[in-house]
């Protein structure tokens, strides 16, 4: 099902839709937008055991392999966990994706804006072993999602960005 929700830039998918999504096939950032209802402590590689609060986290990925190629793993069990993002998947809700196109690696710029709007910083390291970001991870207690795509859809000048979300019921 598709519905405009921010502009022609957003679509709506229903969980059997996944599979269906017309992902860009093109290099790229992303925000994954995830739900953990419950409180919960998850062992992360390297990182640990870690706890996680009930509430939203957003984490910010590249893709310069493909945005398609990159979030379709996100939509299906992930059968190899590599990164740190896969050890979490699996325990919380994917509620939104956020598609910044580009063939300029965002993410640390992504990491930075999201830093700046949530209510702490996640997780020291977590996705952010290969920069020099702090994390890119971050929690929010409640989080408005539509206009904070905008803001990075707008600081970033990204023109082609897309809002992918879950209707909630």
């Amino acid at each position: 099902m598709l519905k405009n929700r921010a502009g022609p830039s957003s679509i709506s998918l229903k969980k059997a839709d996944r599979t269906l999504l017309p992902l860009p096939d093109k290099k790229g950032s992303y925000v994954l937008i995830l739900r953990n209802n419950t409180a919960q402590t998850i062992h992360v590689g390297r990182l640990g055991a870690l706890n996680f609060r009930e509430g939203f986290y957003a984490y910010a990925g590249s893709a310069m392999g493909g945005l398609s190629k990159r979030v379709s793993r996100y939509l299906k069990e992930i059968k190899n966990p590599f990164w740190h993002i896969d050890a979490i998947m699996p325990r919380f809700k994917l509620t939104n994706l956020w598609l910044f196109p580009s063939n300029i690696r965002q993410e640390c710029q992504i990491a930075r804006l999201l830093s700046r709007a949530s209510d702490t910083p996640t997780i020291k390291g977590f996705g952010s072993s290969d920069c020099a970001c702090l994390t890119h991870l971050f929690y929010f207690t409640d989080l408005k999602q539509t206009p904070l795509f905008l803001r990075i859809k707008e600081a970033l000048d990204c023109e082609d960005a897309v809002e992918i979300y879950h209707e909630t019921a």
